[in-house]
Order: structure tokens, then sequence, then C-alpha cells
């Protein structure tokens, strides 16, 4: 199993066409194998310039799947659970391909969302309120304490009630089902 600079050896466009899942099925079945069928998803030149040499991965099925979805094999390969194989050269290039062209952006958004929510529970928390005894609070802070925990509120929490309504969605399509008090039926 080898591939070229230029085009696939061995038909691994026929593989990957023919069983999509062959990451899966050697991670259960054949374990010893992923690492000579990635081996063979790397093309090294032999010629050396100023001490590198040209490397190419051949790794477009390992990242989208035939109908240019999203390929599962970084899962199966994450679920076998060795880590030599996700130590590989091929699999540390598409993750990192895939962490630095679409999972960062995701990541960072949700951070600075995170850090936005901190910002205005810390305001409405400590800065808006009057500590002294003295001092009465006045309406604008009043109003000020009620919008920003209203931001937090609808910010955070209808985040949470959408995400639970999926997942009791997905329960109730999947009958993942527990009955309360013997009668109530209620998903997992």
């Amino acid at each position: 199993i080898r591939a070229d600079r230029d085009n696939y050896y061995y038909g691994y466009d026929d593989l990957f066409t023919r069983h999509p899942e062959v990451i899966q099925r050697l991670c259960a079945d054949a374990a010893n194998l992923l690492w000579p069928l990635l081996d063979g998803l790397i093309w090294r030149s032999r010629v050396a310039v100023a001490g590198q040499r040209r490397v190419n991965y051949y790794v477009k099925h390992l990242m989208q799947d035939g109908e240019g979805k999203m390929n599962k094999a970084m899962e199966w390969l994450s679920d076998n659970k060795d880590p030599k194989i996700i130590c590989h050269p091929a699999v540390v290039m598409f993750s990192d391909v895939f962490w630095g062209q679409l999972a960062n952006k995701y990541f960072l958004i949700g951070r600075l969302y995170f850090l936005f929510m901190l910002v205005v529970f810390l305001s409405s928390q400590s800065l808006l309120q009057n500590h002294d005894e003295i001092e009465k609070e006045t309406e604008e802070q009043n109003i000020a304490i009620f919008a920003c925990r209203l931001i937090i509120y609808l910010g955070s929490l209808t985040r949470l009630i959408f995400q639970q309504i999926k997942f009791c969605l997905a329960d109730c399509q999947a009958g993942a089902m527990t009955k309360v008090a013997g009668l109530l039926p209620v998903p997992d």
C-alpha cells in the first residue's frame, strides 16, 4: 500500500468509495493493519533539499466521506484508544487541519461568549451592587442590574433549554425512556 506524489496506488479511491468505514473495521477487527494503511497515505521524496524532504499527505478520505460530509475517522481512531495510532503523522496532519480550519473558530467563539457572560455577571454582581449600607440604590442602578441579569438569563438559559430539548427528542426517537415511579416515562 503506497501513495505517489501524483495519485494513489493500489486503489485508495476505490477502497474508500466501496468501504467508507474501513478505518472503523480495522480499529475493531485488525488494528495492526491501521499503521500500514496510514503509512500508505504518505509520500516522502527521495531527494533532500537543504536537509529537508518533501512530504505529501493524502488524507482526503480521512477528512470527508464520499458525499462531502465530515468523515468519522477521527472519532473511530479515538474510540480505539491506541496512542500509537493517534500519534501517526497522517492522523496528526488531518487532525491539525480540522483544528486549524474548522474547530478553533468555534472554540474561540465559545470562549469569547463565556468571557462576555462572565464580564456581564461580574458587573451585575459586584460593580453595580451598592455595598454601602448608608447609600440607597438608585433606580438607574436597579435597571442596569436587571438588564445585566436579563442578558445572563436569556444568553445562558435559552442555550441550555434548547440543548436539553434536543437531547430529550433524541432520547424519545431512540426509545431511551425510564419510568419514574413506575408510571411516567421520562427520557434518559
